[in-house]
């Protein structure tokens, strides 16, 4: 399958050495990167119809890390509390 990764977010700030997220929308799928680049895991998403995109899974590690939850929500992704790293504040 391949992807069309239509959005991009730098949760690490904005250096080429940094981490990334890329999704696909349309096939509602990403990943995400560690900060220094190195491979973090995967994202799968839901999107119901007139609805944002809605987490649903990810993998790579067992906590997703907070800059990444961050970056997602304000891409306006929806996240279930059960997803944010303990004593996660927005």
């Amino acid at each position: 399958m391949t992807f069309n990764y239509n959005l991009t977010l730098r949760p690490y700030g904005d250096t080429p050495d940094s981490g990334i997220v890329r999704i696909d929308t349309e096939k509602r799928y990403g990943y995400w990167e560690h900060r220094n680049g190195s491979e973090g895991g995967g994202l799968w998403f839901e999107q119901p119809t007139g609805r944002p995109l809605e987490l649903v899974d990810y993998d790579g590690h067992y906590v997703l890390p907070a800059p990444v939850v961050r970056a997602l929500l304000a891409a306006g992704v929806v996240i279930e509390p059960e997803f944010f790293p303990e004593s996660f504040k927005i």
